[in-house]
């Protein structure tokens, strides 16, 4: 590597050759971008960013549909663990080659199960039954909470006195890129030990054949102060699941 000997003093690019602060000189590294989109060696490169690039956006996707409900139940990294799941539904697609496979509403089945908060599974803090019922042709979804005593059946933080649950249906295509949702919840319930009756929340969202839907429940926690109530801690306990696809 060549050094610099005399008295000027140059930093930066002069040329296409760089002189650093040390007094080191080099030429400048020309862009790689024709060689990585025209190496045959390059190739696997190109199809593993290409489906990176599709799984990440059809992630962005997913969250776009449930923006709302997201905001209330999530984790620093959800992203990167939602485009990774993304991936994985991505390489479920036996009908494009590699390089060019896609989120196929048959696989996002796949889904089910993907918490929004890694440090608060939805499984493990409600413990209620929960039924959903989707009608593509009128656009009437439900999702129906079944009876359950909540000092028992949800596992609240400490300093939690409320806790609501919510409900959304997010209707996405993976093909044209938009996403809509809408969503329901309950009141602010009481987490006593009285038993609370069967309830049903009621979404209505309307899908056209190529849209997928994506039904999304959580719960979120209070504590009630003065009539008052104040979301716990910054909604680090609040969880948030996909329950079904349709």
């Amino acid at each position: 590597m060549a050094r610099q000997t005399g008295v000027i003093q140059i930093s930066g690019t002069v040329g296409g050759v760089v002189f650093a602060k040390d007094g080191t000189v080099r030429q400048k590294q020309g862009s790689n971008k024709s060689q990585f989109n025209s190496s045959a060696s390059m190739q696997r490169v190109r199809e593993n960013a290409s489906e990176f690039s599709t799984a990440a956006k059809a992630g962005k996707l997913v969250r776009d549909s449930l923006r709302r409900v997201v905001s209330l139940a999530s984790d620093r990294l959800m992203v990167s663990r939602l485009a990774q799941k993304m991936k994985e539904i991505l390489n479920l697609d036996e009908d494009n080659d590699r390089g060019g496979r896609q989120i196929l509403p048959e696989n996002l089945s796949a889904l089910v199960g993907f918490d929004f908060n890694a440090g608060s599974a939805f499984s493990g803090t409600y413990y209620g039954g929960i039924e959903t019922e989707l009608d593509r042709a009128t656009g009437n979804h439900s999702v129906s909470l079944l009876e359950l005593n909540p000092s028992r059946d949800v596992a609240a933080p400490q300093g939690a006195t409320h806790y609501r649950i919510t409900a959304a249906v997010g209707a996405v295509n993976f093909e044209s890129g938009t996403a809509t949702s809408t969503e329901a919840s309950t009141a602010e319930l009481p987490l006593s030990n009285a038993v609370r009756p069967a309830e049903s929340l009621q979404l209505v969202r309307a899908a056209a054949a190529d849209e997928s839907l994506i039904v999304a429940v959580g719960v979120d926690f209070f504590q009630q102060l003065n009539g008052k109530f104040y979301p716990l801690n910054a909604n680090a306990y609040n969880a948030l699941s996909v329950v079904a696809i349709g």
